[in-house]
């Protein structure tokens, strides 16, 4: 799952306040589309994701939060939609990142924002340079938090893994 800090960095990169529709490519347990669909009642979300298990929990937490504005697809992106949207978030790729990228930039509309998480620098690095050979710009941070955590008479922060972000856009209006 997605940390609520790594969650809270990334959903603001995603400019949803005036987006219409929104993707969430490799959903995992659905944490971002679900925090989507909270913060942004009016928003259209629909969320990709392979595993049963993680689809199961999708379900489970779109019953939990009272979500209607979600829609969850099983299935592995690249997948046939017909839609467009104003912001995309890849958390997953399941090793077809490059793909996912081309296909998701088919999928976005101009002047949209797609927003990727890694914790591999090997992902990161093919995000990268799909970027560049496009002459894209793009932004990225890493991000650490730690929780404050106890340890004997003293207090310590004990380390989560570290994220990167990256943030780029689709160019045109």
């Amino acid at each position: 799952m997605t940390k609520e800090e790594i969650r809270t960095i990334s959903l603001a990169k995603l400019n949803l306040k005036h987006a219409k529709r929104f993707l969430d490519v490799g959903a995992g347990t659905g944490s971002i589309s679900i925090e989507a669909c909270v913060e942004y009642p009016n928003l259209e979300v629909t969320a990709i994701e392979t595993k049963d298990v993680a689809v199961d929990l999708i379900l489970e937490n779109k019953e939990k939060f009272g979500v209607e504005n979600l829609e969850v697809i099983q299935g592995k992106a690249p997948i046939e939609l017909e839609k467009k949207f104003d912001s995309i978030f890849v958390g997953g790729s399941g090793g077809n990142l490059e793909d996912i990228l081309n296909w998701s930039f088919e999928h976005l509309n101009p002047g949209g924002s797609l927003v990727l998480n890694f914790i591999l620098l090997e992902n990161a690095t093919v995000a990268f340079k799909w970027l560049e050979e496009q002459n894209m710009a793009y932004d990225t941070v890493q991000i650490q938090v730690g929780n404050g955590t106890k340890l004997g008479s003293g207090h310590y922060f004990k380390p989560l893994n570290p994220v990167i972000i990256i943030e780029t856009k689709k160019e045109g209006k």
